[in-house]
């Protein structure tokens, strides 16, 4: 099976580490069935904005982005919550940017937006 390789780059906005991003991934069983979140070595700062940190995730290639973007949603809400931060997401949206490094990595940038 083929795989495909995403950094997952996590605004400081977000208040979520890139550690605290994996082991909620790991710990839902949707999402950990799908693919295992790894810390990047690599640093995002290299191709965006520095104030980024960001975690690995290898995904089968069948698996739609629109699927990928809704898990990453649903695990940035449950952190949010569980940081006490669920009075302020019917202000907030999870926002997803996709980029594409010549290596063929692609790097999805989550910040969150004001409504």
């Amino acid at each position: 099976m083929d795989y495909q390789t995403y950094q997952v780059a996590l605004s400081p906005d977000l208040d979520i580490t890139p550690e605290e991003f994996a082991s909620a991934w790991n710990e839902g069983s949707e999402t950990r069935d799908l693919a295992t979140a790894h810390f990047s070595e690599e640093n995002a700062s290299q191709f965006i904005d520095p104030m980024l940190v960001a975690a690995l995730l290898s995904i089968p290639a069948t698996v739609t982005s629109s699927v990928i973007y809704d898990l990453i949603k649903d695990v940035i809400q449950r952190l949010r919550q569980g940081k006490g931060a669920q009075g302020h997401t019917d202000h907030k949206h999870i926002h997803i940017e996709q980029t594409k490094k010549p290596d063929g990595t692609r790097i999805l940038v989550i910040d969150i937006d004001e409504l």
